[in-house]
């Protein structure tokens, strides 16, 4: 029997713009997938949060692994100036993140470092007023520079969703208690994050889309070739420099999954997995770190955003 380990960053492609997606919020089988979404690519990431941020008249809340981008820095100091209430947590044990800490808290932005004994605070998450932006995509200086995607939200239950779990790992940096993990509306976080994975996946018809840059997990490589036996189509785009590809490929390969390796640049960084009844999009590679150790945040996409994100990918394994 194969051991569950590793690491997995599902990507799926990179489109230019935004692409806007109309719907209400749906489920999908047992979920609360949310079909209304626009997909921000990541070299749009950061001018996206810098405009929420700065059109923010009540309270901005972001959650990042890395903070570095210096828009971003630029206008959360500016809104707290105006009056607008900024929380920010970031990851202690990321560099850039760890620089740019004092300078919140010098500019009046409530600052708190997390801490996730045996892993790290992976989170994407921004909140600004009544809308959220959330997916695989860091706000570093290099961040832009990558293909990975986030997801703009401006469902009210999307929002009251995400406010629930940044309250709850507010609470979880300040004092050492638990973060978030669980089923929050749309999105899924903890150990919730890979029950999801492969409940898509397991339920999949049709055709799937990963886009990966670690798929190490051997949960979700099984479940990737029990899908191909079922007569799923299964395409999957690997970066081909990160750990553990070339035996993802060669495995997947030979259990009848269709492979790729991506280009060496843009970096491929996206966690992103699509099929035809629904997508998962967020922070956790599919790697043992990020279902077991991380803290991590995914979101369930059913209807046209599924679609949207589908065809995304669609286009990353065209290009190959």
């Amino acid at each position: 029997m194969r051991k569950t380990l590793v690491s997995f960053t599902l990507l799926l492609g990179v489109v230019a713009g935004g692409l806007g997606v109309a719907g209400p919020a749906s489920a999908a089988g047992a979920s609360l997938a949310i079909s209304s979404a626009r997909l921000v690519p990541a070299a749009a990431v950061a001018g996206v949060a810098t405009r929420l941020i700065e059109r923010a008249r009540g309270q901005v809340e972001l959650e990042v692994y890395e903070l570095g981008n210096p828009e971003v820095v630029s206008a959360l100091e500016a809104a707290r100036r105006r009056g607008v209430a900024v929380r920010v947590i970031l990851d202690a044990s990321e560099r850039q993140s760890e620089r740019v800490a004092p300078e919140l808290r010098a500019a009046g932005v409530a600052v708190e470092q997390a801490r996730v004994r045996g892993g790290i605070d992976h989170v994407k998450l921004l909140l600004a007023d009544d809308e959220v932006l959330s997916g695989g995509v860091n706000l570093g200086a290099w961040s832009s520079d990558t293909t990975d995607l986030d997801l703009e939200l401006a469902s009210p239950v999307a929002f009251e969703a995400a406010s629930a779990v940044f309250a709850k790992d507010w609470a979880a940096a300040r004092s050492g208690g638990g973060y978030a993990s669980g089923q929050f509306g749309p999105f899924v976080t903890g150990g919730a994050i890979e029950p999801a994975i492969l409940s898509l996946l397991g339920s999949a018809r049709g055709s799937c889309v990963v886009v990966a840059n670690y798929l190490t997990d051997y949960g979700v490589q099984d479940a990737l070739s029990a899908a191909a036996r079922r007569g799923v189509g299964v395409e999957v785009v690997l970066n081909g420099s990160a750990y553990g590809a070339a035996s993802a490929r060669s495995w997947l390969a030979s259990h009848g999954v269709a492979v790729e390796l991506a280009p060496a640049s843009p970096y491929l960084h996206a966690k992103v997995l699509a099929c035809a009844n629904g997508a998962i999009v967020g922070s956790a590679n599919f790697s043992h770190d990020g279902m077991a150790y991380n803290h991590e945040l995914d979101v369930e996409l059913a209807g046209p955003a599924a679609s949207a994100v589908r065809a995304w990918a669609e286009g990353v394994w065209a290009r190959g």
